[in-house]
């Protein structure tokens, strides 16, 4: 598809949004707000997961429609309180991909490319009058294996030899733990809680992605036991 296509089909769309947005629209279409619509966001971002697992591209290709709709439904929403529109949308992107990109388009070294992104990165929230620690850098509303996996970024620093002994430690004080009639829900949970964290920061050391694992995981449970 040609650049001309593309432009045309995405115009096609926020004309149709906004057409179903309409006095004459869709009363469903009418009433939805960006709140409402947070659900089906992350709805339509899993079933492009699961789209692109499945390697086809037809379903790939429908997914990343469905999903494209969320945000020009968003941005139209705000189109009307005169607050933004697709294109603000894009032309910020645009601009975040062009800051965060010198070694590209100003000519700058690719070999210190990883530290620029994260000190451009923090400049960008600093001009926001955004904080710079990292419990302000990560949304809370993000899955608990997605937050542990960036938390997991930060603080890895054993080889993957040595986080499996610690892993298998905690095991072994969980198992004696189990054991003693006296311990608490609360023992049980700090151990279980030490389990889980240094198995995310395994899974970070080995390049594997916590959430994509136990997902894919989890439904291979589900096709086995046919639940």
């Amino acid at each position: 598809m040609t650049n001309q296509n593309s432009t045309e089909g995405v115009l096609k769309l926020v004309e149709i949004m906004a057409t179903l947005r309409s006095p004459g629209g869709c009363p469903w279409d009418k009433e939805q707000t960006p709140e409402t619509l947070k659900a089906y966001v992350l709805e339509e971002v899993y079933e492009l997961l699961e789209a692109i697992d499945d390697g086809d591209t037809t379903d790939i290709c429908d997914e990343l429609g469905d999903l494209l709709l969320q945000v020009v439904f968003i941005a139209q929403i705000f189109s009307e309180q005169n607050k933004f529109g697709l294109a603000e949308v894009a032309q910020s992107i645009c601009g975040k991909l062009i800051r965060r990109h010198p070694h590209v388009f100003a000519e700058e070294s690719v070999d210190q490319h990883a530290q620029r992104w994260e000190e451009i990165k923090l400049q960008e929230r600093s001009d926001r009058g955004k904080g710079h620690k990292l419990q302000d850098r990560i949304p809370t509303n993000l899955p608990a294996l997605k937050i542990a996996t960036k938390v997991a970024k930060k603080v890895t620093t054993e080889n993957p030899t040595l986080q499996i002994e610690n892993i298998q430690d905690n095991f072994s004080r969980l198992s004696r733990l189990i054991e003693e009639p006296t311990t608490s829900q609360n023992q049980f949970e700090n151990e279980l809680g030490e389990i889980f964290f240094k198995t995310v920061q395994l899974t970070n050391s080995l390049k594997i992605d916590a959430e994509d694992l136990l997902r894919k995981k989890t439904m291979q449970v589900m096709a086995n036991f046919d639940l």
